[in-house]
């Protein structure tokens, strides 16, 4: 497995396509050339990423921007768009609805977010607060992560221009097109594929040598979106997080959901209290897998309320 770079770098993934891959396994994004300009995929976790992801990919290409596409609403995805403000963004509708959830009504054409629990529900899901209440060091952890200041006042520009199911942009020599597999990650997620490059940029629907983050996912509609994924015929996939990957290692995330879901069904079928399940539940073969540690405990919480749910 390839470690993690400690700075973000824009990398080629195929002809005329570019994977930012963020410092750390944090947020990446992309840059697909067009004979009108640049498709951005997502933008970054805070406005100074952004604008070190525009600068990049224009100094790269020598391209003009033409659009920005978001796979998904969450906040180390989205914070960036006003790094974009001259170009248009595109989601699909259900990203919009979420970001209007998660955020409410505003006020002009941004959201201007300084309340701590509001950007905590933006960037790791609306349940985020539950899955942590009681537990002193997850409450540290994550509030250790949005400790910058560039996270003092999160302002989120939201889509200009949303689609309901796919969408498409025919190249003269490719198609691109944006797949909404149903809920995932979250709702709304989409993948962008390019048909002929054979490349598709995921978003968080995959995690490359990171332990999934389950939150307020619909864990069975993952498990089935990348299936789909895995029904693309592909060479190159982008995660949301972590460096390049193949097919094969979709299928290996898509294989440890499977073993999460299936080592909480058990505990939740045999009685186990949620209490009982966080502490007995554990998948060892995964215990060197970056944020094992942090987000094994809140995982299982997740999927235990998902499955006594369904």
């Amino acid at each position: 497995m390839n470690s993690p770079s400690s700075e973000p770098r824009l990398v080629t993934v195929a002809d005329r396509v570019h994977a930012w891959i963020g410092a750390g396994g944090d947020s990446n994004a992309g840059a697909i050339e067009t004979p009108e300009g640049l498709l951005i995929v997502d933008t970054q976790q805070y406005p100074r990423l952004g604008r070190l992801l525009r600068e990049a990919a224009l100094a790269k290409t020598g391209q003009p921007l033409r659009l920005v596409i978001n796979t998904h609403c969450h906040l180390d995805h989205t914070h960036g768009n006003v790094a974009f403000a001259d170009v248009p963004i595109l989601a699909h509708e259900r990203t919009l609805a979420a970001m209007n959830a998660c955020l409410g009504p505003r006020s002009g054409a941004v959201w201007s977010v300084a309340e701590h629990d509001t950007k905590l529900r933006f960037l790791f899901g609306q349940n985020v607060l539950e899955l942590v209440a009681g537990d002193d060091a997850a409450q540290r952890w994550f509030a250790g992560r949005i400790a910058l200041a560039d996270y003092d006042t999160v302002v989120i520009r939201p889509p200009d221009e949303t689609f309901a199911g796919d969408f498409a942009f025919h190249l003269p020599d490719d198609t691109v097109r944006l797949h909404y597999f149903g809920p995932a990650h979250c709702d709304g997620d989409i993948v962008v594929h390019l048909e002929k490059r054979r490349v598709a940029f995921l978003g968080d629907l995959l995690f490359h040598g990171r332990f999934p983050w389950l939150g307020d996912c619909d864990l069975d509609g993952l498990i089935a979106a990348l299936g789909s994924v895995l029904a693309l015929d592909l060479a190159v996939v982008v995660p949301g997080h972590g460096p390049p990957a193949t097919p094969a290692d979709v299928a290996r995330f898509r294989d440890m959901l499977v073993e999460l879901r299936a080592a909480v069904d058990r505990a939740v079928k045999a009685g186990a209290s949620e209490e009982a399940a966080v502490r007995e539940v554990s998948l060892p073969q995964y215990e060197s897998v970056q944020r094992y540690k942090e987000w094994m405990p809140l995982d299982v919480k997740a999927a235990y309320r998902y499955l006594r749910g369904r």
